[in-house]
Parts: C-alpha cells; structure tokens; sequence
C-alpha cells in the first residue's frame, strides 16, 4: 500500500497528494504544537513540508515512509524555527548528543500510524512533568530554560536571591529527571543533556 502511494505521487499523481493531506495532516499540526505555539507559524510550517514533498516527489523512494519523512522534514523546520525565534539555544544540546543518539531520534518517527514516535511522547512527559512542579520552582525553570533568562535576571525580576535561583533551579532538574528516568531509560543521556 505504502510503495503503490509512494510511486503514485512519485508520478505526479494529485489524488494520491491529496488524500496524504488529508490523512496526515491534522497529526502534523498537533506534532508542530508540541514545539511551535503560533498557530499561522504552525500552518506555514506544515504547509512548506506538503511544498517540498510535492516538488522534489521525483526523489521519492519507493521502500520509505512517505510519512516518515514528512514528520522528520517537520521536526527540522520546528527546530529551525526555535533556534530563530528563541534565545535558547539549541546548538549546545545538538553539539552536545553523540551521533548515535541523534541518528537514533532521527529514525523514531510514527511507524504506526497510532502511536506516537517516542521524542513525542518524551515531549509530552517532560510537559507534564513540569506542570506537576511546585509553583515556584516551575516559574524558574521555564524563565531559565525555555525563556533564556540568566539566574541573576531572574532574581532580580522575582526579588530574590541568585542562591535561590539556584537551589530552585537544581531542585526542579532532579525532580524532572527523577520522573522521567522511570519512563524513558534509555533516553537518560538525552534527559541529561536537555535539563543540564
């Protein structure tokens, strides 16, 4: 079924384009929501993956996942984006993963069509986790991590002092990392990386 779509659209076949839209695409909105916010930003970005598949179908491989590619093709412009639009750097972690961690990442993506690709579902623990935070130590961790912000600009704007920035900061990334060792093992120099 896979190969008698991938030569369809490899030929140029509309039809076939079409109904790959319409299957995929709701599950490439909500994947580009896990990173991306914006919901024009969201839209744009899934729409110039649909526009590079359709122009380079040519290059199409009969044995790969269609799918596959789209999602990987996504994953990139989310990155891309979030390196442009954010002062957090994502340099630091991708410099940081070994090859083979990231070649492993880059190959999880929605075998079955029901299931989520493991970086989604680790996305989507390390949301929840840091949602159960306490308060505090949330606030903290997303101004830092997320936001970019440096400990000193932190306690200045909460009024308090960089040694509990820190203490908030350290105590939040061993919580996280507590959580999320339990239910991705073998991500554990992933997690380690992302919450250093």
């Amino acid at each position: 079924m896979e190969n008698q779509l991938n030569h369809k659209l490899k030929e140029g076949d509309a039809r076939s384009f079409s109904e790959l839209f319409k299957q995929t695409h709701p599950r490439l909105i909500g994947y580009c929501q896990l990173f991306v916010k914006n919901r024009k930003d969201t839209e744009d970005l899934v729409q110039d993956c649909f526009f590079q598949l359709w122009q380079n179908r040519a290059k199409i491989d009969f044995h790969k996942s269609v799918e596959s590619l789209l999602f990987v093709s996504l994953r990139n412009k989310c990155l891309n984006y979030l390196k442009e639009h954010s002062r957090y750097s994502f340099d630091s972690l991708r410099e940081g993963m070994l090859s083979n961690e990231l070649q492993y990442l880059y190959q999880l993506d929605f075998i079955e069509k029901r299931e989520l690709s493991l970086e989604e579902q680790l996305v989507a623990a390390l949301k929840e986790a840091i949602e159960e935070l306490p308060d505090r130590k949330r606030e903290i961790l997303i101004k830092n991590k997320i936001n970019g912000m440096k400990q000193k600009e932190i306690a200045l704007e909460l009024g308090i002092s960089v040694k509990t920035v820190e203490k908030h900061l350290h105590e939040a990334k061993l919580e996280l990392k507590m959580k999320l060792k339990k239910q991705f093992v073998a991500l554990s120099l992933i997690l380690h990386l992302l919450l250093q």
